[in-house]
């Protein structure tokens, strides 16, 4: 297991839900896929999906490889029935059955070899109760991905720090650069925060991680090895067809009739 020294997402775990204030789109769907079902969200982070779940009265188990963002989860998750676990979406097995299997929100593009992508897919068969759906949320590739090469370092956003034991607040900065690999369907992307509290001086957390470009040919292939087929596209949250130029690539998936095979 990952300790603060190895936990790659632990510099940054505390801008996490800073950087996704007020992002609930996806919500909705899964609401409206769980149903009351017992779910498993494989990268949970700090919670943004399971604890509304959980609030809503379904049994969530949250399973997270940073013991960082798991923290924050058990923050939130207070006394409601939402389960946390430490471990590898590519080799998890708890051996135990759910109506409802999520990745959301590009989860599964931190597998970076096609190997990790089909060995994350038959973690969800494994863990899918028959008749269940999984939903595998993804950013759907555009142009810009098969550019090789560094691109101009953006700024997303800046905002104001909560005031935390031991935090003095002030404002982040959040700034984004992207190199892209295409021939290996990757994206090399650096995150850097720039601290500016009330007084003294910035100080800069960065930190750096690959990204798959998923397609969705490779969704569907991983999902047939797994024994898995995709039931339904949908190319954003309210459930339209994937179009040119979408944003989201988003699989509803279920057991196939025969292992390998797509119904």
């Amino acid at each position: 297991m990952l300790d603060a020294h190895t936990d790659p997402f632990a510099p940054i775990a505390r801008f996490y839900d800073l950087d996704l204030e007020g992002f609930n789109d996806d919500l909705g769907l899964y609401m409206e896929l769980v149903g009351g079902r017992d779910v498993l969200e494989l990268g949970c982070g700090t919670g943004r999906v399971a604890v509304p779940l959980a609030a809503a009265g379904s049994r969530v188990t949250g399973v997270d490889i940073s013991p960082a963002m798991l923290a924050a989860a058990r923050e939130r998750a207070e006394g409601l029935p939402l389960r946390l676990v430490e471990g590898d979406m590519r080799t998890l097995d708890l051996g135990e059955p759910f109506g409802a299997v999520l990745v959301p929100l590009g989860g599964l593009q931190h597998m970076t070899t096609t190997a990790e992508v089909a060995a994350a897919l038959a973690t969800v068969a494994r863990h899918l109760a028959p008749g269940g759906q999984a939903v595998v949320d993804v950013e759907a590739p555009h142009p810009d991905d098969w550019l090789p090469g560094p691109r101009p370092v953006l700024q997303h956003w800046t905002r104001e720090l909560p005031h935390e034991p031991g935090s003095q607040g002030g404002t982040v900065t959040k700034l984004v650069a992207v190199e892209g690999r295409p021939v290996e369907s990757l994206r090399e992307v650096t995150y850097h925060f720039d601290v500016q509290p009330p007084e003294g001086p910035l100080q800069r957390v960065t930190q750096q991680f690959t990204l798959r470009i998923i397609t969705a040919g490779e969704i569907e292939l991983a999902a047939r090895l797994a024994g898995l087929h995709v039931a339904a596209w949908h190319g954003d949250y309210d459930g339209a067809p994937p179009r040119e130029g979408d944003d989201r690539l988003i699989a509803v998936l279920e057991h196939a009739a025969e292992p390998g095979v797509a119904a």
